[in-house]
């Protein structure tokens, strides 16, 4: 059975259900092929600061303030825009947060052994109308 409106989203990423139930895909961020949680309870779509090279990245020179789903605030880098492709084809440029995620992938350690770069958060799923199909373990946008 097909939902009719997902007929206007054109791209469909494969996606992966870990242990702990978070849900994972890969995306391409200027070139780079990078590992993310999906997150729409995260405000905005974030990077391993250790990454920033890898993925091309140009940051801001100011940085920020910001806190998350544990205690207390952190600081934080603002990337320039990137650009999110899938399949050679161009998806949207997005500024991503630059954050330490080293608690994050030290927990999804203890039960996945998976590291993840980055989190596609809030920011990019609403602005992409973005879909994810627990029955086909995809996200369309």
């Amino acid at each position: 059975m097909s939902i009719p409106f997902i007929k206007n989203h054109k791209t469909s990423v494969k996606c992966f259900v870990l242990k702990t139930n978070h849900i994972t895909c890969k995306i391409i961020i200027n070139g780079v092929e990078g590992n993310f949680l999906i997150d729409s309870g995260a405000s905005n779509s974030c990077i391993d600061i250790t990454s920033d090279e890898r993925f091309k990245l140009e940051k801001y020179k100011k940085s920020y303030s910001a806190s998350g789903a544990g205690n207390g605030k952190f600081d934080v880098s603002k990337s320039k825009k990137a650009q999110i492709s899938h399949l050679g084809k161009n998806i949207v440029k997005l500024n991503f947060l630059l954050i330490d995620m080293e608690s994050i992938n030290k927990a999804l350690n203890e039960s996945d052994s998976i590291n993840v770069d980055g989190i596609l958060g809030a920011d990019f799923l609403i602005k992409k109308n973005a879909l994810i199909s627990y029955e086909t373990m995809t996200l369309s946008f």
